[in-house]
């Protein structure tokens, strides 16, 4: 694949690989990546300066605008992207984030298509309803990868009614929009920003398709210690940017706190999300970090990707789970590896089997599952 601009300091093979997806007639392949701390495990202070480091690519393309600003991160592999450039732009930025869960349908702002996506149907809800775009100027969309940006065209349209003041911007890792699509952006005064160009027309995506592809590891039921942490800010409904960074790392200091003397004896932690809810995956894992702790994150994710031993494919291994969000749902996690302890962060609300299923896959003898807990639902 060409890269034909990269602002990161890593290669484009330590960023990104090409996978197939399950069963997707819209899009059979997709882009994984390396560093997202999503699919494949990552370390997580390199996550978040990736994640930064557009924070500053989007704070260089708004600095001749004035005007408070509203990111918008998509579920779900881009809310922990949103998150930090959210954090990073500070002030009285605001951070939200859609999603694909089942909240109050009074607190609906809008919904959209995702066209090309396993599950399609995009929501964002708010605790202050459409007054949430009061007195903002720039709305960000934050996204792991551009291919087209119809998921972006169709969520403006639906916003413009009462946004029509702001000035919007589609920031991604990687940005794979051919001429054309970039013209209908500039023609609709939509600033691209972006780490890394591609082009995404190449074979490489329709190759990663024709792996062959290895059987799910199967779940069954292990057993796990449950603990807790506040976690007062849902991104769901709208926060303060630095407020929401803020409870992220107090959760993490709780959590390593009610694990200290376990902590002793652990040179190397998976630490794992839960769909929507990454950042705090992230941010504990950036805590145990500074431990001297080898630490690796990434989320269990409702994205169906074909797993393959071939050379250079980037997950080996697949996991079927219920969610823990829902239990009639399917979702996934990739790349379990050998650890001391896994530890999985997730703001879910109820048992649903999932945390047991995921137990009894967990390749570490100390299995810890960190509740985080919502002290105010509306914010």
């Amino acid at each position: 694949m060409l890269v034909t601009e990269n602002l990161t300091e890593y290669s484009a093979d330590e960023v990104f690989a090409c996978a197939g997806r399950e069963n997707n007639k819209k899009r059979g392949s997709l882009i994984v990546n390396k560093l997202q701390a999503k699919h494949v495990p990552a370390v997580p202070s390199k996550a978040a300066e990736l994640f930064r480091q557009l924070g500053k690519e989007v704070q260089t393309a708004i600095s001749q605008k004035k005007g408070r600003t509203l990111v918008i991160g998509f579920a779900e592999t881009a809310t922990a992207i949103g998150a930090e450039i959210a954090a990073y732009l500070g002030g009285d930025c605001i951070y939200i984030h859609t999603s694909r869960e089942n909240i109050d349908p009074s607190l609906r702002v809008a919904d959209f298509s995702e066209e090309h996506s396993h599950a399609s149907e995009q929501n964002l809800f708010s605790a202050q309803g459409k007054d949430i775009f009061k007195g903002i100027d720039n709305i960000v969309f934050a996204e792991d990868e551009l291919t087209t940006g119809k998921t972006i065209l169709n969520f403006i349209r639906v916003l413009k009614p009462f946004t029509e003041n702001c000035r919007f911007y589609a920031a991604s890792l990687i940005n794979g929009m051919s001429s054309e699509n970039i013209a209908v952006f500039d023609e609709n005064s939509i600033g691209i920003v972006y780490l890394i160009k591609i082009d995404s027309s190449l074979k490489s995506l329709q190759n990663a398709m024709d792996v062959s592809p290895l059987a799910d590891t199967a779940a069954g039921s292990g057993n796990y210690r449950l603990i807790t942490a506040d976690y007062p800010y849902d991104p769901r409904l709208g926060a303060n940017a630095a407020d929401y960074a803020d409870s992220c790392k107090k959760a993490a200091e709780h959590i390593i706190a009610q694990l200290s003397d376990e902590l002793k004896s652990c040179r190397r932690i998976d630490v794992i999300g839960t769909e929507e809810c990454m950042l705090p995956a992230i941010y504990l894992g950036k805590e145990l970090e500074k431990l001297g702790i080898e630490a690796f994150t990434h989320s269990t994710t409702r994205s169906p990707i074909v797993p393959s031993d071939a050379e250079g494919y980037p997950l080996n291994m697949r996991c079927r789970l219920s969610s823990f969000y829902d239990t009639s749902r399917t979702t996934y996690i990739y790349n379990l590896f050998d650890c001391d302890m896994t530890i999985v962060t997730g703001d879910f609300s109820d048992d649903t089997g999932a945390a047991s299923q995921l137990a009894s896959v967990m390749r570490s003898d100390k299995k810890i599952v960190a509740k985080l807990c919502k002290r105010n639902e509306n914010q």
